[in-house]
């Protein structure tokens, strides 16, 4: 594989670019699923043409790395995943698992590990650095989950709701209220907590904020999956057919803020009053020869 323009993947056999295309289906399923010729979904719509239902499976597999939760860490994978072409348009597209977010190659629990733990209220104190080393080996960076925070805070404020072909916010949450609990639209307008020595912005108060409220309701409505919002994700695109809480990885907002001055400071020595000796223009006899 080699890499066409940017968000994109081109096949060293054909050519044609390969845009990634979410399905409401586990990784393990995938391999059961995938079968050549079978339809990728009746109402899956195809990212170029925008038809419906006309992705079918192909007999072509390529990798895809990903990094996903492991035993003490985290572990850097290359995942087979398969293709699929359009009977309309005749481009091909790779089918991601719901575990696996397009662009990105930290899976949709280590993102929802890393900002879930950094925005809880119980951890007021929590910075960047000791949400990811908390991971332990193979952790992101911590520049990764600010921009993750930033990106997905923005996603939930609705602030990605035009020109990116995402569906509103609004509407993920209207759908959630009514089919799964009635009170996720009540908790939804809802002030949370956010630590003050973790922005120093009104905009990423905001966002923080939002990211908080987000992975609550995901709580609420999942309370005994081990990753709630990644399954609130695969619900919804099992209604709606296309990634419902997709975001930027490095979204423009605000930059890394940190701590204050801590109260104890570094001593230093006393300085110098004396008045030091004129030496400037001081003759100093004849050089030697060289």
């Amino acid at each position: 594989m080699r890499y066409g323009c940017k968000g994109t993947r081109t096949s060293w056999r054909t050519g044609k670019q390969s845009i990634p295309v979410s399905v409401p289906i586990a990784y393990n399923a995938l391999p059961t699923a995938a079968v050549k010729g079978k339809t990728v979904g009746r109402l899956a719509i195809c990212p170029k043409c925008r038809t419906v239902g006309s992705l079918v499976y192909t007999s072509r597999w390529v990798q895809r790395g990903s990094r996903w939760p492991g035993l003490g860490g985290i572990e850097d994978r290359q995942t087979p995943v398969p293709l699929c072409r359009c009977k309309g348009c005749g481009k091909s597209f790779r089918i991601l698992p719901v575990e696996i977010a397009p662009f990105k190659s930290y899976t949709r629990q280590v993102i929802e590990t890393a900002c879930a733990i950094y925005v809880a209220a119980d951890r007021p104190t929590e910075s960047l650095r000791q949400t990811v080393v908390r991971m332990g080996k193979g952790h992101p960076h911590p520049s990764a989950v600010h921009g993750w925070l930033g990106g997905l805070g923005a996603r939930a404020l609705g602030r990605l709701d035009r020109g990116k072909q995402l569906l509103p916010v609004a509407a993920l949450i209207t759908e959630s209220d009514t089919r799964l609990r009635g009170d996720v639209l009540a908790g939804w307008t809802q002030p949370q907590p956010v630590s003050t020595c973790k922005y120093r912005s009104a905009q990423r108060h905001e966002r923080l904020e939002a990211c908080a409220r987000l992975f609550n309701a995901a709580q609420r409505l999942f309370p005994q999956r081990a990753y709630p919002w990644c399954a609130w994700e695969y619900w919804l695109q099992v209604h709606f057919h296309v990634t419902a809480w997709g975001f930027p990885s490095r979204f423009a907002c605000t930059a890394i803020q940190h701590h204050g001055p801590r109260g104890a400071g570094v001593p230093c020595g006393p300085s110098n009053r004396e008045r030091k000796r004129r030496t400037k223009g001081k003759a100093h006899g004849a050089r030697a020869p060289p």
